[in-house]
């Protein structure tokens, strides 16, 4: 207890020896602060906890620096000058902090902390789609310049992974968020990352599901309508992003009791480079979309590569180039299937399976388009 009082007697001292600038400093700081979690506090908490944890700390740490100055007899004056700069280095770097003027790292550490050749955004005139390697499930991030769309969240335990991939890349919040439909493999990392970015939209089939992990997601949809979110269960619905680049919902499928069949399936066209995004739907439903305009360059392959998707018939009308399968290696499944493999090969060798490849990013200026691959 002496020795609590003690610390506290010198707190005071050094808050007696404060000159009013620094008060006056601190004072803008903690006012930043203020303004910080009022009108920043729906963004990632992901991202900016540190920076709340440096605005708190920083600013006394840098006064108690510059007050210092005020102890030193002059002929240490080299000594009092170096202890002012770092004081002032330290309060500016808040300030630079909070506005976001640091720079940013160009590349970050990948799921299991060792680093790749991942860049954190694509170019002012490109677009990224990252079909992540979420296991045994889906997940697919959209990047172009602001916008960040989110299609499905993967399984249940693969939250981490999700929202660690987010983070590597730079996300700091999402305009839209598709849950394609409410099986687990799709949702089961959705309501985590609902409770973590801010969203602007969130577009679901409207079906129900009885399981903790639809619940666990519904309560965060319900979070997020509260906070300004929309939330939305129509088709035909087209969002330009900008000029020559859309993202439509062509389909939220069918009231038929199987939730596969009700997925959203959603088309992202930049000028002539198109992908279709198929969720779990299966040949049942593939039919009822083949009047939509589905000639596309890379087809998210639906269902996992389950035999039970991507008919010859659906495969006739798309005609892709690409084809991206979203499945855990040595799943009990066996997706992708060979049948499916076979019928696909008809139409394209290019093939990529996240089983085999880990991570797999599209980047495409528009005209043309490269994939490359992250383990």
């Amino acid at each position: 207890m002496e020795q609590f009082l003690v610390e506290i007697d010198y707190v005071l001292e050094l808050l007696n020896q404060a000159h009013w600038t620094d008060y006056l400093v601190i004072t803008l700081m903690y006012l930043i602060l203020i303004l910080m979690m009022i009108g920043k506090w729906k963004k990632s908490k992901r991202q900016i906890w540190y920076n709340y944890l440096w605005l708190m700390l920083c600013p006394p740490v840098g006064i108690y620096l510059v007050s210092q100055n005020r102890k030193i007899k002059k002929k240490e004056k080299k000594q009092v000058i170096t202890i002012s700069v770092t004081g002032w280095a330290i309060i500016l770097s808040s300030i630079f902090i909070y506005l976001g003027w640091m720079p940013k790292p160009q590349y970050q550490e990948s799921l299991n902390q060792s680093h790749v050749g991942l860049e954190v955004r694509p170019s002012h005139q490109e677009l990224q789609v990252h079909f992540i390697d979420i296991g045994q499930g889906d997940s697919t991030l959209i990047i172009y310049d602001d916008f960040h769309i989110l299609i499905d969240g993967g399984n249940n335990g693969a939250e981490d992974i999700l929202l660690n991939y987010l983070e590597a890349v730079g996300v700091d919040d999402l305009e839209i968020v598709v849950a394609t439909h409410p099986d687990a493999d799709h949702i089961g990392g959705l309501a985590e990352v609902l409770q973590t970015y801010s969203v602007d939209l969130i577009i679901d089939s409207g079906e129900a599901h009885t399981s903790q992990t639809y619940k666990a997601y519904l309560k965060q949809v319900e979070e997020q309508k509260q906070l300004g979110a929309q939330y939305l269960e129509d088709d035909d619905l087209v969002f330009e992003l900008a000029d020559g680049v859309t993202f439509e919902v062509i389909e939220t499928g069918d009231d038929n009791g199987d939730r596969n069949n009700n997925s959203v399936v959603t088309k992202l066209t930049y000028n002539d480079v198109a992908f279709l995004f198929t969720g779990d739907m299966e040949s049942d439903v593939e039919k009822k979309i083949l009047s939509r305009d589905l000639d596309v360059d890379i087809l998210k392959a639906g269902h996992h590569g389950s035999k039970t998707s991507s008919s010859m018939a659906f495969l006739e009308v798309v005609k892709p180039k690409t084809v991206v399968i979203s499945a855990g290696k040595n799943n009990t499944y066996g997706h992708p299937h060979p049948v499916l493999l076979n019928r696909l090969k008809a139409y394209t060798e290019d093939i990529y399976v996240t089983a085999d490849l880990g991570h797999i990013v599209i980047t495409t200026d528009g005209q043309t388009y490269e994939v490359e691959t992250v383990k």
